[in-house]
This record gives structure tokens, sequence and C-alpha cells, in this order.
């Protein structure tokens, strides 16, 4: 069951491709959004187009803070930022060119399906960051009592976090409907009935939490490690080594000034997101800022995904992880 909406993206990869790319098109000016900052479009200047979820901090900061313009001092550049909703659209516009780099939980799926996508640091490990959602009067009190709801999230039956919630608890991927629903749109849909549980992450999360509109079933720890990685574009990272780690330089920088400015940290998250400042607050507390290669834990839960996505037919073959992951240029960074 899929729930229609502009922007839900539960098409073929060319079309929501394509539509990733008009979406950028008709994006509103830099002054308005926050999502656009450009300073030159020559062709010889070094271009930089980065997708994000909302709530990555350091990514507000890392702008905010012209910690790029000032990592290219004397360079042409050209640098966007783009705000984006979930991770199936930021892959999808990846594959189509119309990014560079991702923020973001891993693209298996993507890079499984053979999208040319390589992983290149590690940037959180905030596993309580995602829940199950309730309405607080909900009839459902323990996992056991989802069977036979429907269960609405942006990926589907591939939500890793609520497949191993199910099977953890003794049910199958098949005990509950599954609702493919965007995040911006399943606040509506848990309060309206038209889902019986939310699969969501913050910012969506804590600002429902805080609003007393939810309750969390469950949260993702112990289920899930919740890493969040930089990747890209096989070829603009092989082209444009040296802009990629300027790059993780400057976001390192950025992690560094929102652990020590907390305060001021929250109050970009309430300006970019149009949070309350409790949501924000909350949404801050959650989220462990890291900077740092692609380790061998990680590298587990990779592996422990795929293999559930691939038991699942969700996927047809593992991803070969030692291809589509690099960490020279994060190891470089972390050593300077």
């Amino acid at each position: 069951m899929k729930l229609k909406r502009r922007g839900l993206l539960g098409l073929g990869i060319s079309t929501a491709a394509l539509a990733a790319c008009n979406k950028f098109a008709n994006a509103p000016s830099n002054k308005s959004s926050g999502n656009l900052v450009a300073a030159n479009t020559d062709a010889s200047s070094t271009k930089l187009r980065l997708g994000f979820q909302p709530p990555y901090v350091a990514v507000y900061a890392l702008r905010e803070q012209k910690l790029l313009e000032k990592a290219f001092a004397g360079q042409s550049t050209n640098f966007e930022f783009r705000r984006m909703l979930s991770l199936r659209p930021l892959a999808e516009a990846l594959s189509a060119g119309a990014l560079d780099l991702g923020l973001g939980g891993t693209p298996i799926a993507a890079i499984a399906n053979g999208q040319p996508i390589r992983i290149i640091a590690l940037v959180e490990r905030s596993p309580k960051t995602h829940a199950l959602l309730v309405l607080p009067n909900s009839p459902i009190k323990k996992i056991a009592d989802l069977k036979g709801k429907k269960l609405g999230n942006p990926s589907g039956k591939s939500y890793y976090f609520a497949i191993r919630v199910l099977e953890r608890a003794g049910l199958k991927d098949t005990d509950v409907e599954w609702v493919q629903i965007e995040n911006d749109a399943g606040r509506s849909a848990l309060l309206s009935g038209a889902i019986d549980v939310w699969g969501t992450w913050d910012p969506f999360y804590a600002s429902a939490e805080v609003a007393k509109e939810v309750v969390p079933l469950v949260d993702g720890e112990g289920y899930q490690l919740n890493y969040v990685a930089l990747f890209g574009r096989i070829d603009y990272i092989e082209e444009n080594p040296e802009v990629v780690q300027k790059f993780l330089q400057a976001y390192k920088q950025a992690i560094t000034w929102a652990k020590n400015n907390r305060q001021p940290a929250v109050d970009i998250l309430v300006k970019q997101n149009k949070l309350s400042p409790e949501a924000a607050d909350l949404t801050f507390s959650r989220r462990n800022l890291i900077l740092e290669p692609p380790n061998n834990e990680y590298r587990q839960e990779l592996l422990e995904q795929s293999q559930l996505l691939t038991r699942l037919g969700l996927i047809e073959q593992q991803p070969n992880w030692n291809k589509a992951i690099d960490t020279t240029l994060a190891q470089t960074v972390v050593a300077s």
C-alpha cells in the first residue's frame, strides 16, 4: 500500500531521479530557503553539491560559519546544499548526477543495485534517533500488538530497524501492512488513523514527541547502530579527491564547533527546520557527532543489513563492501 503525495519516491530509478532533478531546478533562492550557496558558476570553479537530511546540524554550521569558503580561500567556488527528507531520493539524485556527495544512512539497496556510490566517512552514530511511534491512546502497547497493523515509513518494507524489531518479537515482515510514506506526511497519517504506527527519525520524531502527539513504542537502541555516512558518486570522488578531502576537513571543524557551542547549534536547528526549541534540543541531545573512517563495527552492521534485505528479496545480491568503501580520505583528515 502507498499513500499518494508529492515527493513519494516509490517509483523506478529513472522517474525518481528525474523528479529529484526537477525539484532542484525549482528550488527557491538561498536567501529564503538556506538550500543553496553559490559563489561562482564559472565552469572552472570548484563545484560541490551536497544532499543531506534535516537533522544534520554540522551541515548548517558548515554553511553559517563559511567553513567551506575558508577551506577554498582564493579559489572560484560553487557550493550547493540540498535538504532532502529521506535516503531514497538522496541516493537517486546522486545516481542521476544531480548531487556529488550525500549524508545519510547508508544506501544499501542503491549500492546493491549497482548505482555508482562510494562510502568515504562516518559522521554520526546515533541509534536513539529512530523510533516506531504510536498515538498515546493507541491499543498497541507492545511489539506483538503490531500484527495486522499498518506500519508507515519512508522506506517501506526495506526499513531495517522496523524489520529487526518485528523479528526479535517473533513476527514476520508479512505480519504487518507496509505503507510507504515520506517523513513530512507520516505524522498526519498517524494522527488521522491512516496508519497505526509510524517509523521515523529526528527531527520528525522529536517534534511529534514534544508536542505529546505520539509515544515511542520502541527506539533504535539495541536494534541498530544508526551510523550516518558521507558517500558520493564514484566519478566525482575519483576526479576530485582534494575537494573531498577539504570538505571533510571543513566538516570536522563544523562538528567541533557544534559540540563546543551547544545552544547556538540548537538555535540553528530551530531556524533551519522550523522546530520548537524543545524539539531542536531533544534532536541535538540524541545525536552523537563523529568524523572517522568506516570501521569494522560499521562494516559488520552493513553486512547484517544487506543479508537481511537479501533474505527478504528486497535486493538480489550482496554489495561488494570492499569496493564500496574507501577509508583513505577520512584517515588522512583524522590524522591531520
